[in-house]
């Protein structure tokens, strides 16, 4: 019997990574080069990362680069995200472009120069991919050797917060990508480690993803990085609340880790500047903060999106979703919370608020910075909550709450997916959703009228593999927590 387990788990884990690549991989394919913010200004760190190359990389000045011919810029932006300009057709072979300061050009871009060439689309294709495959690799490592409350913990957090944003993010080639994704994740790993017994041999590849998860934030993002320290010091101080020990092993490896965290901040201007607080500017300090308290909980949301229009209308269908869910799955996590948990969750939201402060002072704007900069503490607000839990009972254990919260989400995905697919399929922001043929009793997608990647595979497919994809992969990682569950149905 342990060995059917065992092969269904194993079966169930394959077909869950695979369906998460393919869906990643759908997200790849489903918006030209030019979407994402100052993407112009990453794609020429990108080509430029190794030095100057004629035809790659010339006259970089350090503000300014000429690369290869990308996509048409429209008002200082790719016309792709920025429709506002009439389109024209350019036979040129290079063009300049937005270069990051030589200062902020992290490990990230050196690495992804490896996959650079004179061919933009395809090159930009391959990068994406590569940032799939990481990420359905971080997957498999949950999946495979977390258990127990951890996996039921990891699985759940990144259930509630992967649409919409996370899941445009984690492709992109955005540096936010491998920032977002360590964060993520990192903590499940470290937890994971900490209670699995010494002599089982999961401990080993817990400590390597674990690793390799911080590796993905400290090559890329000197907030991300700081994030990560943050959430391995809430678990260490968890595991020391829980257990009233920590191993001699642990606390060589944490003073290690501390010890790495200290040396970089003492060398590196940019971190050391991040972790000072400077006071706003242009304001008194005390009107600034009281409305940053007031309007921080409003961008925190954004990434559920749930987000308020400025004339006034409401949220749509996807941030109601989004945000209900997560606190459905939070209030399950706080039933019968004890002093630990609630410090543990007040430790975790009061950090949040400091940053979002923080960020909002550092670019000098009285509106706080979109949550999105934050994406990666509001999974590990859930997840830890979830561990931290005094109750057997989580939203997910029940199976009619798995069924609904999958085809739910299953919904927002769809709908938030052709939104993003014909925004730059067709230059449009509003989403057409279906559009009526001749014959009244059939209907395509509004897609079909065309696509940015010019090849034989339509955007119709790609959408509907990617629709397709979403529910399998959470089915079937589900399928691998159930043993871990106490389950009610």
């Amino acid at each position: 019997m342990d060995s059917d387990k065992k092969v269904s788990t194993t079966r169930n884990t394959a077909i869950a990574i695979l369906a998460f690549f393919v869906l990643l991989t759908c997200w790849s394919f489903g918006s030209s080069i030019g979407s994402g913010g100052d993407i112009d200004a990453h794609i020429s760190s990108i080509w430029c990362a190794w030095g100057e190359k004629p035809g790659m990389c010339e006259g970089d000045t350090g503000s300014i680069a000429t690369v290869p011919y990308m996509f048409q810029m429209c008002d200082g932006r790719p016309i792709d995200s920025f429709p506002g300009c009439d389109v024209v057709k350019s036979s040129a072979e290079m063009q300049q472009l937005r270069i990051m300061g030589p200062s902020h050009r992290s490990i990230y871009y050196k690495f992804m120069r490896l996959f650079a060439s004179t061919n933009p689309n395809q090159s930009i294709l391959i990068m994406r991919l590569v940032n799939s495959l990481i990420a359905s690799l971080l997957l498999f490592g949950i999946l495979k050797f977390t258990h127990g409350r951890t996996r039921i913990a990891a699985v759940s957090a990144l259930t509630f917060t992967l649409v919409p944003v996370a899941i445009v993010r984690i492709p992109s080639i955005n540096p936010h990508s491998w920032a977002t994704l360590g964060v993520m994740t990192s903590w499940a790993f470290l937890h994971g480690f900490l209670v699995v017994p010494k002599t089982d041999v999961r401990k080993k590849f817990l400590l390597s993803f674990f690793l390799f998860s911080i590796l993905l934030p400290a090559t890329t993002r000197v907030d991300a990085t700081t994030y990560v320290v943050f959430t391995s010091a809430v678990v260490l101080l968890h595991h020391f609340l829980v257990g009233r020990r920590i191993s001699q092993n642990e606390v060589l490896g944490a003073s290690g880790f501390a010890i790495a965290g200290i040396a970089i901040a003492s060398v590196s201007d940019n971190v050391r500047s991040y972790l000072t607080l400077p006071t706003p500017t242009g304001y008194a300090f005390g009107q600034y903060l009281l409305f940053q308290i007031i309007h921080i909980p409003e961008s925190l949301v954004e990434v559920f999106g749930y987000s308020i229009g400025q004339q006034g209308s409401g949220p749509g269908i996807v941030g109601i979703i989004g945000l209900s869910l997560f606190v459905l799955g939070l209030g399950y996590a706080m039933q019968n919370s004890n002093k630990q948990q609630l410090a543990i969750v007040f430790i975790i939201l009061s950090f949040l608020n400091v940053v979002m402060f923080k960020g909002s002072v550092i670019v000098g704007s009285l509106i706080p910075l979109p949550g999105t900069y934050v994406l990666g503490l509001i999974t590990f607000l859930l997840g830890m909550s979830i561990i931290a839990s005094q109750s057997e009972q989580q939203f997910m254990s029940h199976r009619g709450n798995r069924r609904t919260t999958i085809s739910l989400l299953s919904l927002t995905h769809a709908l938030f997916l052709f939104t993003w697919m014909e925004s730059y399929t067709k230059g449009s922001q509003i989403p057409g959703f279906f559009s009526r043929q001749t014959l009244g009793a059939f209907y395509k997608l509004s897609l079909s009228g065309g696509w940015w990647w010019n090849s034989w595979i339509s955007a119709n497919f790609v959408y509907l593999l990617g629709i397709c994809c979403f529910p399998i992969f959470l089915v079937f990682a589900w399928r691998v927590v159930e043993s871990d569950l106490v389950s009610t149905n």
